[in-house]
């Protein structure tokens, strides 16, 4: 029986996901003519930051350090901090809600449900190790940026030649993709198919950390247990596969506030995105309004920071097109040497 989904978040996956794909196209029509020495006629669209989190976790660093916003990659780090506060208020809702991945991973469990009638569940003593993978992952991340690297160091890549044009080197890897890119994507996408969010449970470093981050969360899903009847439709609606039906409060680092759960409970309030206070019992958000306050946090920080001036990139026009047309220069193959000793231009 497919699970029932709030009309409202399906909506704003939708828009976000074309958000995203209208950002990809317009990055495409700016990047390939200057690539070709032409100037092209549309601009930059700073939000293709966001798919530069790396770049983004440096600029969290730079800004606790220094207290300046990384004059590069703003929008990246705008963006960075809108995923971050929605999913440490409402725990982990950046999956469910904004992350054009997650809609995808929902689409092919959907489509591998109508194929063969059910999702496939790893045994326990598998899925629980692959599921540290994405924490191995982030942990990798964390010590390369917050430890390994000194203020120095994350100054200098920030200002580096590589990481000016770090976005267009992300376009070319899609654009241009090696055979084993193609097999890995392959892999993932077929695997989504028979293995509900197979990228997203076991390998996204990002989800691991808005997981770690919703651990936090003041608004978490919970269950009045007075009430419930015990008929297990939160559990078999879970797309994190939890035992909703036995949570008294939904804290898992797997859950993304996705409120399938909360959708098909047919007792009304038995399952609620609510504070966690004994008073938070008689207060809980409906579906919609839960979803409302998660993404609306979001975009109160993106749009803050538009409103504040750090969305655009200090870059000229003139410099992107020099850089671009020297791209395959050693000054812009790695992150190490020349490419982190050129003066920083930006501040």
């Amino acid at each position: 029986m497919p699970v029932k989904v709030l009309k409202l978040r399906r909506s704003i996956q939708w828009v976000m996901a074309a958000v995203a794909v209208l950002i990809g196209i317009q990055f495409s029509l700016w990047v390939i003519p200057h690539l070709d020495g032409r100037w092209p006629e549309f601009s930059r669209p700073p939000g293709v930051e966001a798919f530069l989190p790396i770049d983004a976790m440096l600029g969290l660093r730079y800004l606790l350090l220094e207290g300046v916003v990384d004059a590069i990659h703003p929008a990246g780090l705008a963006i960075f901090l809108g995923i971050c506060l929605m999913s440490l208020v409402v725990a982990k809702s950046f999956c469910s809600h904004v992350c054009p991945v997650g809609l995808v991973s929902e689409l092919l469990g959907q489509l591998g449900v109508r194929l063969t009638g059910r999702t496939l569940t790893p045994p326990k003593w598998l899925d629980i190790p692959l599921r540290g993978l994405k924490f191995l992952l982030l942990g990798f991340f964390v010590w390369a940026i917050w430890f390994a690297m000194d203020p120095r160091a994350v100054e200098a890549f920030l200002a580096s030649p590589y990481a000016k044009i770090v976005d267009a080197k992300m376009w070319l890897f899609f654009a241009e993709p090696t055979r084993l890119t193609i097999a890995v994507l392959g892999v993932l996408v077929v695997g989504s198919v028979f293995v509900r969010d197979l990228w997203c449970r076991y390998l996204c470093p990002y989800g691991a950390l808005v997981g770690v981050l919703g651990r936090f969360a003041p608004l978490k899903i919970t269950r009045d247990a007075d009430i419930c009847t015990d008929c297990q439709s939160c559990t078999k609606a879970c797309p994190a596969r939890l035992p909703v039906h036995t949570m008294n409060r939904v804290a898992s680092i797997e859950c993304t506030s996705c409120q399938d759960c909360v959708v098909a409970c047919p007792v009304q309030s038995c399952l609620a995105v609510r504070p966690p206070t004994k008073a938070g019992r008689r207060f809980w958000l409906r579906p919609a309004t839960a979803t409302l306050v998660a993404v609306g946090l979001y975009l109160v920080v993106v749009f803050g920071f538009r409103a504040a001036g750090y969305w655009h990139t200090d870059i000229t026009e003139q410099e992107y097109h020099r850089r671009l047309q020297e791209m395959d220069s050693p000054l812009y193959t790695h992150v190490g040497g020349t490419a982190m000793t050129e003066e920083p231009t930006r501040r």
